[in-house]
C-alpha cells in the first residue's frame, strides 16, 4: 500500500489569480436526530436575542498560516410560536468567540401561523492567519419570539482547510 503525504497541493500549471489550492482536512459535526417534539438531541429553543451556542463546534489546526478556512452550514430550523408574527432567527458564525460572519433574517415569518421545518444555509472563507488550533462555532438568536433549531431533522457544519 503507498501514502502520499503533503502540506500543500497546487495545481499543475499554478493557481489562477485570487484562487485557492486543494483542501488539506475537512471537519463535519452534526447535531439533531430529526425525532421532533423538542426531545431531539440538539435541540434547542431560541427565545432570546442574544446569541447561543446550538451544539455546532469545530477545532481545527491549519497546517499553514497562509491556508485559509472554508465553512458550510445547514440549519434544520423552525419557527416555534404559531402565536407571534414577525419571528426572525439570526445565524452567524464565531471564530475563538469572536463573530467572523453573521445574518440577521435567516428565517422570518411575517404571519401569524407556525411555519414548519426549512433549511438555513451558509458559507464562508476565513483566513485566520494562524497555526494554533481554532475553533469555530455556529450561533444562533431570534428577533425576540419563538424559533427552535434541532427540532424535526439534523443540522450540520462542515470546515475544510484549503491550501491558500
Amino acid at each position: 500500500m503507498s501514502e502520499l503525504r503533503t502540506n500543500k497541493i497546487y495545481p499543475r500549471d499554478g493557481l489562477p489569480a485570487g484562487s485557492n489550492g486543494g483542501i488539506i482536512q475537512v471537519k463535519l459535526d452534526s447535531s439533531g436526530t430529526g425525532t421532533g417534539g423538542g426531545g431531539s438531541v440538539g435541540y434547542v429553543a431560541l427565545t432570546s436575542t442574544s446569541f447561543v451556542d446550538i451544539g455546532l463546534e469545530i477545532t481545527i489546526t491549519p497546517t499553514s498560516a497562509s491556508n485559509k478556512m472554508y465553512m458550510l452550514f445547514n440549519l434544520n430550523a423552525n419557527n416555534a410560536d404559531s402565536s407571534t408574527s414577525g419571528d426572525r432567527l439570526k445565524v452567524r458564525i464565531v471564530r475563538n468567540g469572536s463573530s467572523i460572519w453573521s445574518i440577521d433574517e435567516g428565517l422570518a415569518d411575517y404571519g401569524s401561523s407556525n411555519i414548519h421545518v426549512q433549511g438555513i444555509s451558509g458559507a464562508y472563507l476565513d483566513s485566520p492567519a494562524t497555526t494554533s488550533a481554532i475553533t469555530y462555532k455556529v450561533q444562533a438568536a431570534t428577533s425576540g419570539n419563538n424559533c427552535s433549531v434541532n427540532n424535526n431533522g439534523i443540522s450540520d457544519f462542515t470546515v475544510m482547510e484549503v491550501s491558500g
